[in-house]
């Protein structure tokens, strides 16, 4: 797994290239806990070029829901396969975290006023 930071003025992103699974979560987990304890309120995950993710991945994208929503914050999730998308809708967490398409519309989710506007 490769994984890409980004900071962004509304959250950090973070691009995942490859497997998410039990042998590579905890670089994934690291990364997370290190964004979150820098205050950040919002967290993107760019999985456009994740191939695969299993509980241990998923179990990452739960710590960061459990840490943000809270203080009013979100976890996004961005760019998912079909195949991947599946697993989040067998799930349910489709209706945890937000899902976008793509990474531009995350941002553009992001930077739109609270009213919508």
């Amino acid at each position: 797994m490769l994984l890409k930071v980004t900071d962004h003025p509304e959250a950090t992103i973070i691009h995942i290239k490859g497997r998410l699974d039990s042998a590579t979560a905890p670089e994934l987990e690291s990364q997370v806990l290190s964004s979150l304890e820098g205050g950040r309120q919002h967290l993107v995950l760019d999985f456009s070029e994740l191939e695969y993710i299993n509980s241990a991945g998923l179990r990452i994208l739960v710590l960061g829901y459990q840490r943000l929503h809270p203080l009013g914050g979100q976890v996004m999730v961005c760019g998912v396969k079909d195949y991947i998308a599946e697993v989040f809708d067998i799930s349910g967490y489709n209706r945890v975290f937000r899902m976008c398409p793509d990474l531009d519309q995350a941002i553009r989710y992001l930077s739109a006023p609270p009213d919508g506007q």
